[in-house]
């Protein structure tokens, strides 16, 4: 429902070219391209860095978002306990209760066990991880109902759930607040660049060229933007 307005937007713009989504988990990503099945890849930043040395895919344009007036092409993630909870620092997480997306996601659970790991807590061994899987706001109210001590998202989902009702954001304290110029989303880890869309090594370089050029293009008030919930692609 996300991304497939984006395929529809390259097709329309490309002749003799017709794109589809296939959502995929990241095994799933592996097996396609060892089977050929894919031309493009659009994954968050680890994972992409994973499969260029793996696979050699390469980086074309880059995933733009917005908060109220910014335009961000960097993210970050946040690390979060309630207000009234004793835990106020890093070192404080230890022997608590972590929840968290999953192992493999990148603004969900890798850069906050990065964070972790250079302050010498050892995640797996020192705290009890809860995996809650998708989406991110699952994360959020386990926090927010007493479920977890501390929780880690990726920056901006505290700021819309906030918008939408369904939490008070003055309810939380950001563990290790971080900040950077132009960036206006709490957050507890350094910026990293947003989803980039990628192209394999057998595809077509001059539909990758399109592509890129079509991405480029694509306005912040086109549906596709929109449905994205991102404000189109820059370099």
């Amino acid at each position: 429902n996300r991304w497939q307005p984006t395929a529809d937007y390259l097709s329309r713009n490309i002749e003799d070219a017709t794109f589809l989504i296939i959502p995929l988990t990241h095994e799933e990503f592996e097996h396609a391209i060892n089977k050929g099945e894919l031309a493009f890849i659009l994954t968050n930043p680890g994972h992409y860095v994973r499969l260029e040395v793996m696979f050699g895919i390469t980086r074309i344009a880059t995933f733009l978002t917005h908060y109220q007036e910014f335009t961000l092409k960097q993210f970050s993630s946040v690390i979060f306990a309630r207000k009234d909870s004793s835990i106020k620092q890093i070192q404080d997480l230890r022997g608590k209760t972590l929840a968290a997306v999953n192992e493999q996601a990148f603004g969900g659970f890798r850069l906050a066990y990065d964070l972790l790991k250079q302050e010498e807590i050892d995640v797996f061994s020192e705290l009890q991880i809860k995996w809650l899987g998708f989406p991110h706001s699952d994360v959020v109210m386990a926090v927010k109902n007493g479920l977890a001590d501390v929780g880690t998202v990726r920056s901006g989902i505290l700021e819309k759930l906030h918008k939408r009702g369904l939490v008070d954001i003055n309810e939380f304290h950001v563990i290790h607040p971080q900040k950077h110029e132009n960036f206006p989303l709490l957050h507890s880890v350094d910026l990293y660049p947003e989803w980039p869309f990628s192209k394999l090594p057998d595809t077509d370089t001059n539909l990758a060229k399109k592509v890129a050029i079509s991405l480029y293009q694509m306005t912040s008030d086109d549906i596709a933007a929109i449905q994205s919930g991102g404000s189109g692609w820059t370099i």
